[in-house]
């Protein structure tokens, strides 16, 4: 699809507090205009009144608003993406009430103050509304006479703001409620970790989104440096909800290992994960070990000893002693067990890491730097 170039409009007074946009919408097709909608992406919608955010139609020849203002808690609820906590909300208007453009626009505000003014078929000047006084940007398409019945302008490309994003014309792939056809959900690994099973080492990773999700190899290293490729595990092509994965290395002795995945898109392009590391040694006690590294950004790793199958719960608190997150709460093999944190959602500071499985009770410090 052909990419533009940035496209936004953001009032400078706006906080920055409230990240959503105008996401899709559709006002013109062969025959008679229908299924004319506007779509908005709204990241944590929980955090607000809905009917605080609102949608204006604006006609670009006289500069003033026409058709009532929509909130934007009528609209349907769509899609929530669980990773970036961004749902899309979507209004649907009868036939041929959104305008053909020479221009046209559309203006999201919340509680009055607007948030995107985008026309398009030109720009225009706002003369009355909540836009009054504003000019409007023009995202540089639009939906030709003859468009088919399904199709419609939306942004394109990956990202959690506006500015990320491009628009791009839908000829026959409207999407409402859903992500379009070109916003890509990046494959968001969320937790990598190994634990040892009697002679076995069992690798588990789980995903949040995918995106053209290929599969996995999984990479072992013995030596730091080499590193060899000891299985593959199918991804699950295009997803927006939690995935598990998990694979068992059985060819292993006493010793120090190291895994990595690479992950690999349907079309060649691949990742690699971060590094964990196991001991392969015999258990004799309960342990919890220090995270390395230590002070961290973002990522650390975590290892703790289990002496026998049981309970474990392992929590992450601030040094106020409030309950952060919690990391482990289920049943755990006996065994050496890796977990990596990803901390890009935390502040900088001291935090506390709790183990409690059975009578074993054990804390560390961990220190994040940003």
């Amino acid at each position: 699809m052909k990419k533009l170039g940035l496209l936004i409009f953001l009032i400078s007074s706006l906080s920055l507090a409230q990240n959503a946009w105008i996401n899709e919408f559709h006002y013109n097709n062969v025959g008679a205009d229908v299924n004319e909608f506007v779509e908005v992406a709204i990241q944590n919608p929980g955090d607000y009144n809905l009917a605080d955010f609102k949608i204006t139609l604006y006609n670009g020849a006289t500069g003033r608003t026409y058709r009532t203002a929509r909130r934007v808690s009528t609209f349907v609820v769509g899609i929530l993406n669980p990773n970036t906590n961004i749902q899309l909300f979507y209004t649907v208007y009868p036939s041929g009430r959104i305008q053909n453009g020479n221009p046209d626009g559309i203006c999201l505000d919340y509680q009055g103050t607007p948030i995107l003014f985008i026309s398009y078929g030109g720009s225009f000047t706002a003369t009355n509304g909540v836009a009054n006084g504003l000019i409007s940007n023009d995202i540089g398409i639009t939906e030709p006479s003859n468009a088919p019945l399904e199709s419609s302008l939306g942004l394109t490309g990956s990202g959690t703001t506006y500015s990320q994003m491009t628009w791009a014309y839908y000829p026959a792939s409207s999407t409402t409620g859903d992500p379009n056809g070109g916003q890509e959900l990046p494959v968001e690994l969320t937790s990598f970790s190994a634990t040892k099973i009697g002679k076995d080492i069992k690798l588990t990773w789980n995903t949040s989104t995918e995106i053209n999700n290929f599969g996995f190899e999984i990479e072992r290293s013995v030596f730091k440096g080499e590193w060899n490729k000891i299985g593959f595990v199918n991804g699950n092509g295009n997803s927006n909800s939690p995935k598990n994965y998990s694979f068992v290395d059985d060819k292993t002795s006493t010793g120090r290992y190291s895994y990595r995945l690479k992950q690999i898109d349907n079309d060649g392009q691949f990742e690699y994960s971060k590094i964990i590391e196991i001991d392969v040694s015999g258990v004799k006690g309960y342990e919890l070990t220090q995270n390395y590294p230590n002070p961290f950004n973002p990522t650390t790793t975590i290892q703790y000893i289990l002496p026998q199958t049981g309970m474990v719960r392992l929590t992450l608190y601030n040094v106020l002693g409030e309950e952060i997150r919690t990391l482990v709460n289920e049943i755990k093999d006996a065994g050496t067990h890796t977990l990596n944190i990803n901390a890009d959602n935390l502040n900088s500071g001291i935090y506390i890491y709790r183990i409690e499985s059975g009578s074993f009770v054990q804390s560390r410090k961990m220190t994040i730097i940003k």
